[in-house]
């Protein structure tokens, strides 16, 4: 079954002059890790709370795991079953202390009381918390309050989570931590995963990557084909990754098999095999 099936998805607020999505189509696959990127304005977390119900579409249809939530009955299943971790996770919390936060999810969905306790804790193993469980979370890093956000949104136990920019405000080292959680989620738990990011680098290991413009997906394809196609990128308004980069420059230099890169990984053992050949 598809996590996710939208049909000619057509979105405007108020008194906007046009449409922010315009007859917008995408399926998502159970499982997969899906990047959507794009400009500011491209309609991305629009497409992001549409899905999660915080907007209601103006045309077109959006399924979330079978269901087509037309009613309040049918909105709150779907919100059982998707979660979303926004840009700034001061937003999101609710308790001063870390278990409270996590506690408040599972609690307001109705879960037994018993079954709780076990959710704080898979929650805080899985996003490597546990050990702020007392903390007050205004004492905590960007890095590790966002761990925390995530770890409320996993509480509920989501078959899809969605991440809205959650590492834009974070260091690089702290956007490694995020999103090591979230691969894991993923490959270990079989989460479906759709993350909105300016961050060219985190795109590298999706699954694919859909593009956005003014309010369209323009191509859907995997890192490595998106990456490839300069028009594209140019209309977009993206950039590829820095290993890609840095692996262009090399090839102007001469260095051959590089090829595919598109993350360090890749580039290292790109390099590694290029110096062991030169040097046989």
């Amino acid at each position: 079954m598809d996590a996710i099936k939208i049909e000619n998805l057509t979105f405007s607020y108020d008194q906007a002059e046009k449409p922010v999505l315009d007859n917008l189509s995408l399926t998502v696959k159970s499982g997969e890790f899906l990047a959507v990127v794009g400009r500011n304005a491209s309609g991305k977390s629009t497409l992001a709370r549409l899905i999660t119900g915080l907007l209601t579409p103006n045309e077109g249809t959006i399924e979330v795991l079978g269901i087509v939530a037309k009613k309040p009955k049918e909105l709150f299943e779907i919100r059982k079953k998707v979660g979303i971790v926004f840009q700034n996770p001061d937003n999101q919390m609710v308790a001063s202390i870390v278990e409270d936060d996590v506690a408040f999810g599972p609690e307001n969905i109705g879960v037994r009381r018993e079954e709780i306790g076990e959710r704080i804790e898979f929650a805080l193993n899985a996003t490597g918390v546990k050990p702020f469980r007392t903390s007050m979370a205004s004492k905590l890093s960007g890095g590790q309050k966002q761990r925390v956000a995530i770890a409320g949104v996993l509480a509920i136990k989501p078959q899809i989570l969605i991440l809205d920019e959650s590492t834009s405000m974070l260091d690089p080292r702290g956007r490694d931590e995020v999103m090591s959680v979230v691969k894991e989620l993923n490959k270990k738990e079989g989460m479906t995963v759709i993350a909105i990011t300016h961050y060219m680098d985190e795109v590298t290991e999706c699954d694919r990557v859909a593009v956005m413009i003014e309010g369209k997906i323009q191509r859907i394809a995997t890192p490595e084909e998106i990456f490839s196609d300069e028009e594209l990128l140019f209309r977009a308004g993206l950039e590829k990754p820095n290993a890609m980069k840095l692996a262009d420059k090399l090839k102007k230099r001469g260095i051959k098999g590089l090829d595919g890169v598109t993350d360090k990984e890749s580039l290292y053992k790109a390099l590694l095999e290029a110096f062991n050949k030169q040097n046989q």
